[in-house]
């Protein structure tokens, strides 16, 4: 069975897919297919929504089929002329205003499927990990919102629940009084990554790398990330550090005179005087010992986390812990022993075969603990993780969770004297439910609130760590990726400390003129040989955007126009040189260099002022967005980002790969590949794959690196591209 959704917007239809999956999480939803059903499935209903900008109007329909007649195949065309209108919606549309057309967008449609299934979402139409930036928002402005106003405005934009809005209302609040001290301007955390567990559990998808098979590199990691410590803490010296966070992976997996080697080197790395919180996340409670605890108490480590998820035996046996209830109690009291008064207890609903009666029973035995803070997630599978993958292999398993079941973990919370100070939602997570963080007064965890809130910078080390760094305006986001492989980031450690380098000495040297920063006469230099370089790599991305786009069967006008979109998508480089160096008599402010990070958009905007055509256009904008939401320019994510910049991120990213580099010489291609792969959620999976089958059967040299077909028209004229 399987829905299908008519969309001729394609900038919404994340978005729009993501909503509907919300109400129909078991079935098969598909966008503009043209694919033929197999077996026995059919195509249940149509969702169509039509975009009248003329008439400023949209409208949201579902098309159904007669009860006898149920259609077999997904060609728009040939499915709609079975079908009628059963269901519509109508409303209103300010065209000029993206993001009300979105929301207008979305309304529409949940209440079509409303309608359709009967299915009211507690989220409404929130579809992001972060509701609770919402309220706090509008709290936060100058003219700061009452109760009332943030409640009209939840429920009249998103629908969400009045259970959910005072929720992430209250939650919101005590945000804003927890992080009233913190500078969120000249203040920073620090995050430092530990990608190694006892084992792996069913549902993760995390960097997680077994300690067992790892623990002749686990020194060697060690030093690299002290060789990453030394970099930040000079760049950052005369920054205050508000927080630090170890995480993982478990860092406890570390021994105690591993762990001591590198907390000391944190401790005299930095200035801990304005530290509001020193976590490191013990985890899995077999991996602690009481050396460990000693040496974290040592340090000052004010908050630890035991993690036992479950307190049923059962469960955590399906799921890969290879720790015992005892060893959670264990390690809890022994850590009480060892001085420690704030300690967590993380806990996931939904695991499989859990009902409320087990979840009641965690959270009693719980009680017992009375731990200082708990979190309670709700099971979220990701792509990655083993529960996902091998979908046959556990098909008996029952996954369950409701408001009932996160209702009775808020009760526990209260009795053990907690409130709820941190939420945030991931993508496929059970119910349509949320995670919250509940803690006593004084015991909140303050980097769980910065990182969701994305209210302050956090430098991050270690493999898979991704570093944010917030601007000033507190409106923009740039983030820099460690690779994931602990290999490679041991083999690659310098390129990681260049990538920081690189974006850290543009950002932190503000004030001083492009004349007199030297970070500034860097990147002059790279984009005056940038230039040049940008044509040669346009035509190699261009070649390889032709044979992908001809590998997944894209008619030939989009083949064609994703090949001029590969020739010009860096042209932005050219109109950035003026910005850096056309102007010999004028200097500018290191600000200004936030365009070294935008020429996607000056391409387009030179593109658009040329009339050539939205695909191209919406191509280059958009060919550094990846399909995980990092990138840039507007963070979109997965299918909302268009198809034709979804390619263009693949190739752009293996001919950086293969090319020479200032900081480095170019991979050969299996390298690029394997340090795609250990990237892979930056890509669309159907693209990528697509790349994969072309890049083992192309020659570089003959098949890539030649003069691709249309750059004569491209140089010749825009008219035949348009």
């Amino acid at each position: 069975m399987a829905i299908l959704i008519d969309l001729k917007r394609l900038d919404f239809e994340y978005d729009i897919w993501t909503l509907v999956r919300e109400f129909c999480p078991k079935t098969d939803v598909l966008v503009n297919s043209t694919e033929k059903l197999v077996d026995d499935d059919y195509v249940e209903y149509i969702l169509r929504v039509q975009f009248d900008e003329v008439n400023s109007k949209i409208r949201a329909s579902i098309l159904a089929p007669e009860e006898s007649d149920k259609c077999r195949c997904i060609d728009l065309e040939d499915c709609q002329s079975r079908m009628h209108e059963c269901i519509h919606r109508e409303g209103g549309a300010d065209y000029l205003d993206r993001k009300a057309v979105k929301n207008q967008a979305k309304r529409l449609v949940y209440d079509v499927m409303y309608e359709k299934t009967g299915k009211k979402l507690p989220w409404g139409t929130l579809t992001g990990i972060r509701p609770t930036k919402i309220p706090m928002s509008l709290y936060e402005r100058k003219k700061p919102y009452k109760d009332e106003a943030v409640y009209d405005y939840m429920k009249k934009t998103y629908y969400v629940s009045d259970e959910k809005i005072n929720l992430s209302r209250d939650i919101a609040k005590r945000e804003i009084r927890i992080l009233k001290d913190i500078d969120y301007i000249d203040g920073y955390s620090l995050y430092i990554g530990i990608p190694f567990c006892p084992s792996t559990c069913l549902y993760c998808s995390f960097t997680s790398y077994n300690i067992d098979a790892y623990k002749k590199k686990v020194d060697e990691y060690v030093d690299c990330v002290i060789k990453e410590m030394d970099y930040v803490a000079n760049a950052f010296k005369h920054k205050k550090l508000n927080a630090v966070y170890f995480g993982g992976g478990t860092p406890t997996t570390l021994s105690d005179i591993q762990l001591d080697r590198l907390i000391s080197k944190v401790k005299n790395s930095f200035d801990f005087t304005y530290v509001q919180e020193f976590t490191v996340e013990a985890g899995r409670p077999d991996s602690i010992t009481r050396e460990k605890l000693k040496v974290l108490k040592k340090h000052g480590v004010s908050r630890i986390s035991i993690n036992p998820q479950t307190m049923k035996q059962e469960t955590l046996d399906i799921i890969g812990r290879k720790h015992t209830v005892t060893q959670v109690v264990e390690a809890f009291n022994m850590a009480r022993e060892e001085g420690f008064d704030n300690i967590n207890m993380d806990f996931i609903v939904g695991l499989p075969n859990e009902g409320i009666d087990d979840v009641r029973y965690t959270m009693e035995e719980t009680l017992k603990l009375n731990p200082d803070s708990i979190t309670v997630h709700s099971l979220a599978i990701k792509r990655a993780a083993r529960l996902n993958m091998f979908k046959d292999e556990y098909k008996e398993l029952s996954i369950e969770n409701n408001r009932e079941i996160m209702a009775l973990t808020a009760e526990y919370a209260k009795k053990m004297g907690m409130e709820p100070y941190y939420l945030y939602r991931q993508k496929n997570i059970a119910g349509n439910m949320e995670n919250v963080g509940y803690a006593k007064e004084g015991c909140e965890g303050i980097y769980n609130i910065l990182i969701m809130e994305e209210k302050q910078t956090i430098v991050a080390l270690g493999a898979g760590s991704v570093t944010k760094y917030v601007y000033p305006d507190g409106e923009r986001i740039e983030r820099v990726d460690n690779v994931k492989n602990v290999d490679l980031y041991i083999e690659r450690i310098d390129e990681m400390i260049e990538r920081k380098i690189n974006f850290f000495q543009r950002v932190l040297d503000n004030g001083k003129t492009e004349k007199n920063s030297s970070s500034t006469q860097a990147v002059r230099q790279a984009l005056k040989k940038d230039v040049p370089d940008a044509i040669e790599h346009g035509i190699y991305v261009s070649n390889m955007a032709c044979l992908i786009a001809k590998e997944l069967g894209l008619p030939d006008k989009m083949v064609y126009e994703l090949s001029v979109a590969g020739i010009l998508h860096d042209i932005g480089k050219l109109r950035l040189s003026n910005y850096m160096y056309g102007d010999k008599e004028n200097s500018y402010m290191i600000e200004q260099l936030r365009y070294v990070r935008m020429h996607s958009k000056l391409s387009a905007d030179i593109l658009k002022e040329r009339d050539y055509s939205d695909f191209i256009v919406e191509s280059i904008l958009y060919h550094h967005e990846n399909y995980d939401g990092s990138g840039y320019p507007e963070n979109l994510q997965g299918e909302s980002i268009p198809l034709g910049a979804r390619i263009l991120r693949v190739c752009d990213v293996f001919i950086a790969l293969t090319s020479d580099r200032h900081y480095r010489k170019a991979f050969d291609k299996d390298t690029a590949v394997t340090l795609m792969i250990d990237e892979v959620k930056n890509f669309d999976m159907g693209v990528f794959l697509a790349f994969l089958k072309v890049v083992h059967e192309i020659d570089l040299n003959k098949d890539i690196r030649k003069l691709s077909a249309p750059i004569g028209s491209v140089i010749g004229g825009k008219d035949e591209v348009k």
